[in-house]
């Protein structure tokens, strides 16, 4: 009795090639995931545009190599910022396939401030070449008391030595004496939108924000007045 064995041994041979097919699949199909990997400038792009950044900052993004061992997004990637400046956390999110990537970000602030423009020695008169106006990292001064204008400067006492590019703050500098006790001045007088002016005795010295006493020479009474780079202002506004 003949028997056919053909039929038999094929049906492991095709469950074999079913087998390699699918292991082939998978094997394609991984490789063409890992051929197209994130794109680093579009989750770049995605932080900055997330930031809230001002003319006067400047922000800096810690490594993106992360990104290349992400799928690369089918969606729009979502930005979501914590942190407090300078320091602060992107994570970035894509929805399909689904993975967050964290990428630290450095927001630094400027200002533009008084600076000296060359070695000024301690006790030193500041001239107005000697001052110059530059953008600055606040980081580099917070805290301290510093001027955004050059004007009202001029003939402040240095109060160290200085050397070119240091920042000037009240405390470095002596802002120059605007009244000195004795002297008569003109003193404003501010109420709302009226300003009236009137002559009185400066009975105390003062620089530039000190509160000094004054007297009105007609009446003989003793009044505070606020000196500013133009002089005494009273300013019963506020």
């Amino acid at each position: 009795m003949a028997h056919d064995t053909g039929g038999t041994d094929s049906h492991p041979r095709r469950r074999m090639r079913i087998i390699w097919a699918s292991l082939v699949g998978l094997l394609l199909g991984s490789a063409h995931a890992q051929a197209t990997p994130q794109d680093p400038n579009a989750v770049v792009s995605a932080i900055r545009q997330a930031l809230v950044s001002t003319g006067s900052s400047t922000i800096a993004l810690g490594s993106i190599e992360g990104a290349k061992v992400m799928q690369s997004c089918a969606g729009i990637l979502t930005v979501s910022i914590t942190g407090l400046a300078p320091f602060e956390q992107a994570a970035v999110t894509c929805a399909a396939p689904v993975w967050t990537l964290y990428v630290a970000v450095t927001v630094t602030e400027h200002a533009t401030i008084a600076v000296t423009a060359r070695v000024v020695a301690a006790g030193q008169t500041l001239q107005a070449d000697d001052i110059q106006m530059l953008s600055e990292p606040v980081s580099l001064y917070a805290g301290r008391q510093i001027f955004y204008a050059a004007e009202g400067l001029t003939g402040a006492t240095a109060m160290m030595n200085l050397p070119a590019g240091t920042i000037l703050t009240t405390g470095n500098i002596a802002q120059p004496i605007i009244v000195r006790a004795g002297q008569s001045v003109a003193v404003d007088i501010i109420s709302g939108n009226v300003k009236v002016s009137l002559t009185a005795v400066a009975t105390q010295t003062g620089r530039v924000g000190d509160t000094i006493l004054l007297t009105n020479p007609s009446t003989g009474k003793h009044f505070p007045a606020l000196v500013t780079a133009a002089g005494p202002v009273v300013n019963l506004s506020d």
